[in-house]
């Protein structure tokens, strides 16, 4: 089962400090009380809630009709309440947030749980020194949710995912124009689906119409992802800072599944004699694709206005796939403007290229698919319409070409496309109206993977 692509989210558009406080990561909203709790109640109509193609193959009938199902649709209800809390001194600020949503889907009768908690300290220990921790731990079924960064799989996957992401940043400032950044961020992907849950298992070998076991998310998702990083920013003019810098990241796969079954195996857990992968019919299992990563880079932070800014980072990755004996070059580039260009109204685009982890492995008879070459452009504007009125919109284009995986994978694009929309109606600064809508599609030269799906909601938000 081929399940696949990527995309990028969009950071926060905006971060403001307040004056006597150390708060260079909350807006003027976040400080305005140590606390704050929130509730949203929507209806929606979702026309294809499980993300599937046109026709999704799903067995054969005992007379050995294939099956086919098709995009599901149904009205449905979402409550989400959320809570934030702050502490702010003169050197520290200590964050946290936690939301939960609940959503109701009335032609399954099924709720979909999800949970995001993010918390953050920031510490100044003194002019020369400071130092940043932070977590965020999510619960989904969302891709959006799981990665909110590039996204290995634009698929709805059930059941309780877990993403896990702990970073930590400490700066030096060496001398009054030069600066030292030191980081690691570990990242922990575990999903609930395990092989005996997807097509081929059970598997019964004397079935006339035998079912080729399929890699379960777990086998093709479950890794942990470690980033260190080096950097010197050098403070050319009050606007202008220069940047070099230097990345190593390690993705280690961590289920013990295979991903590619051995030729002509079914529903088999283990293959008798073993063979060794590459050899024969042999399988691959999920830590074949395990890669080190090296990224070295030059770049630009630019405040052109005090509204307007902009980054750029550009250079080169070095992937090593050591259980391949192969590597490979490629660019690496993150770039974004961002203008506060009114007050209460941003706009922001930017682009980046890099490799990630995908959920397309490959099929039998072939080595795997080790990861995806992805670029994402992105833009959003949020507007205040007027004192009442806001609107925001939001697009994102990824565009992923998968390396390795034989002829029939490698080289092989997709093209995945979101659209966000809402408006707010302010009624007071405690209770607002929302309408909403979002658009995903999907487009591939892989066989029954293209999809679209069309999200509309209508609901209240009460905030204290």
């Amino acid at each position: 089962m081929n399940k696949v692509i990527a995309t990028v989210g969009l950071a926060a558009l905006s971060a403001a400090s307040v004056q006597a406080q150390y708060a260079p990561s909350l807006t003027p909203l976040e400080t305005s009380k140590p606390w704050s709790i929130s509730a949203t109640l929507r209806g929606f109509y979702d026309d294809n809630y499980l993300t599937l193609p046109k026709n999704y193959f799903v067995g054969y009938s005992a007379t050995g009709t294939p099956i086919y199902t098709h995009p599901l649709s149904s009205w449905g209800a979402e409550v989400i309440p959320s809570a934030t809390v702050y502490h702010s001194a003169e050197d520290t600020i200590v964050s946290a947030s936690y939301l939960y949503d609940l959503r109701w889907e009335e032609n399954r009768s099924q709720t979909d749980q999800t949970h995001e908690f993010n918390g953050r300290l920031e510490h100044e220990f003194s002019e020369r020194y400071k130092l940043s921790v932070s977590d965020s731990f999510v619960v989904a079924q969302e891709p959006t949710v799981i990665d909110p960064s590039v996204i290995s799989s634009p698929l709805l996957h059930e059941g309780n995912n877990v993403r896990n992401t702990g970073a930590v940043d400490f700066t030096d400032s060496l001398t009054k124009t030069l600066d030292l950044h030191v980081g690691y961020a570990n990242t922990v992907y575990h999903y609930q689906e395990t092989e005996g849950e997807v097509i081929g298992w059970p598997f019964s070998p004397a079935a006339a119409f035998p079912v080729q076991a399929q890699p379960s998310y777990s086998a093709d998702l479950d890794r942990m992802e470690q980033l260190a990083k080096l950097d010197l920013h050098w403070k050319i003019t009050d606007d202008t800072t220069g940047i070099l810098g230097y990345q190593y990241g390690h993705t280690a796969y961590t289920s013990p599944e295979y991903i590619i079954y051995p030729s002509g195996i079914y529903a088999t857990r283990f293959y008798e004699p073993p063979l060794a992968p590459g050899v024969g019919n042999a399988g691959y299992t999920s830590d074949s694709r395990n890669s080190d990563s090296h990224f070295g880079f030059v770049g630009v932070d630019e405040s052109f206005t005090p509204e307007l800014t902009a980054s750029l980072r550009v250079g080169a990755e070095y992937l090593d796939y050591y259980n391949f004996h192969t590597s490979r070059v490629s660019p690496y580039a993150d770039a974004n403007l961002t203008d506060q260009y009114l007050p209460n109204c941003s706009a922001q685009v930017g682009v980046k290229e890099i490799h990630n982890s995908t959920d397309v492995v490959g099929s039998a008879g072939t080595t795997p698919v080790l990861d995806e070459q992805s670029t994402a452009i992105y833009a959003s504007d949020t507007h205040k319409l007027t004192d009442r009125l806001t609107a925001s919109v939001m697009g994102q284009a990824q565009l992923s070409t998968f390396v390795g995986g034989g002829a029939g994978y490698n080289g092989r694009s997709e093209q995945f496309y979101v659209v966000q929309a809402n408006l707010a109606y302010h009624w007071n600064p405690w209770l607002l109206t929302e309408a909403g809508y979002n658009y995903d599609k999907l487009n591939s030269e892989l066989q029954n993977r293209a999809y679209t799906r069309d999200f509309v909601y209508l609901g209240v938000r009460a905030t204290y």
